[in-house]
Parts: structure tokens; sequence; C-alpha cells
């Protein structure tokens, strides 16, 4: 807008907060243009690269505090299948209630089944490992697994 227009002829003092209004608009043009700029270091990964970062520190902390390690879960599993293998259902479930949240979890990274979200609830980790050990029991039956 010009001045001339908002301003009658010999208005000093208002002329004066035009221009202050200039500056601050002036200001929030660079304050717009450094936004603008992060934005775009953004969307071409300076944070990506921080949040994967960020994942393998909590997913090596998920097996810090894990009671098994990652060669004792296969172990721990085929004692589960075992039992249930032999008819022991109710020992498999009482043993898999009684492991932490922290151990489930990995026991279900080992056995291929990730978890469908980032915080899985224990029942949820439970099905999926009580479901494995069904499929395998169902699918070697008939197959002496030492052979293999």
């Amino acid at each position: 807008m010009i001045k001339k227009d908002i301003l009658p002829a010999g208005d000093s003092e208002n002329g004066g907060v035009l221009d202050e209004i200039g500056e601050l608009k002036a200001i929030l043009r660079e304050v717009s243009k450094k936004l603008t700029r992060i934005e775009a270091q953004v969307k071409r990964g300076g944070l990506s690269a921080l949040s994967k970062t960020s994942e393998s520190a909590i997913i090596a902390n998920v097996s810090k505090s894990a009671n098994l390690s990652t060669e004792n879960v296969l172990e721990a599993y085929e004692e589960l299948r075992l039992q249930a293998k032999n008819g022991n259902e109710e020992e498999v479930s009482q043993k898999l209630l009684a492991m932490s949240a922290n151990d489930l979890n990995l026991m279900c990274c080992e056995l291929g089944m990730p978890p469908s979200s980032k915080n899985p609830s224990r029942k949820k980790m439970f099905e999926l490992i009580i479901g494995r050990i069904k499929q395998s029991l169902r699918l070697s039956r008939h197959i002496d697994r030492q052979t293999l």
C-alpha cells in the first residue's frame, strides 16, 4: 500500500508506524526463508539419519535388558516346542507367561515374527509364539528333526 492512500498529508507520526510495519515484514520474510530452508533439510534426510540411529539404540537396549541371549532364545523355543509335543501345553503357557516382555519380544524377532507395532502387547507376542509352536508341531509330525 502507498503511504498517501493510508495517511493524510502531513501526518508524520503515522509514517513512523508504517516504517516499523515495513521493517517487521522484512524480518518475517527472513524468518520464512530460514524456515523453508530448514524444512528442506529435514525432507532431504537430516532427521532420518537421527531416527535410524535411535532405532538401533532401542533394539540394542532391548537385547541388553533381556534375560535370554540370542543364542539361548532358540534353545528355549526348542524346549517349549518339545514340551508341547509331549502334551504339556499348560506348562508351555505358564513358562511363556513367566517370561519378561523383552524376552518375548526377542523370541518373536528371532523366530522371524516381527511384531505388528513398536510396542506390542505381551498378549500379542504370547499368541504369536504359541501359534509358531503349534505350526511347528503340525508341520513336523512325521519328520524327525535330528535327521535334517
